[in-house]
């Protein structure tokens, strides 16, 4: 499954939040991935007057294509971001600090994206994001996969330096597929 999320740029805790999230968790194992998904389901729950722009998509794959299905999706949305500054994969930590220095951000026409990507045992019967309603409820369906069932998740967003943010521009030239909620 695949969630994402445009927020509007006022949204910057969020990406505190995330940042902290991923310099502090245990990704070594299901329950540590499982409390990852949802702090981070919790903080977008938390803010819905700064969503603007969503997606998801859910599909169903054979067990034995499931790893490399997952790591081209991956790639896929990993390829979007300019650079990674943090990343925490199976423990392994790797933080960079951003030397950029935060600009003046139009709080109406800037943004930040965050993609979740949720690879469970379980089929995800997610609502979709049609409108504020359903994404509340997908993320409520996402935050609440049981650890045994967790496979594997990712969680990506961009801009990721401190005082960073998309133009509306860049946000719907990376995610095409998002849709105005």
């Amino acid at each position: 499954a695949s969630v994402q999320v445009g927020l509007l740029a006022s949204a910057k805790v969020l990406q505190t939040d995330l940042r902290r999230m991923a310099e502090t968790a245990d990704t070594t194992t299901s329950s540590g991935l499982q409390r990852v998904l949802q702090e981070t389901t919790l903080s977008l729950l938390r803010n819905p007057e700064l969503w603007v722009y969503a997606n998801s998509e859910v599909g169903l794959i054979p067990f034995t294509s499931a790893e490399a299905t997952f790591n081209r999706l991956s790639m896929q949305e990993r390829s979007k971001v300019e650079r990674e500054l943090t990343a925490n994969v199976s423990g392994r930590r790797h933080i960079e600090t951003s030397e950029g220095v935060a600009g003046q951000s139009d709080a109406t026409s800037d943004f930040i994206a965050v993609t979740l990507l949720v690879a469970s045992r379980s089929k995800l019967d997610l609502k979709g994001t049609g409108s504020a309603e359903d994404l509340r409820e997908s993320l409520q369906r996402l935050g609440s996969v049981r650890s045994e069932d967790l496979l594997a998740l990712e969680v990506i967003w961009q801009p990721e330096g401190r005082g960073e943010v998309l133009s509306q521009e860049d946000l719907l030239t990376a995610y095409p597929q998002m849709q105005h909620l």
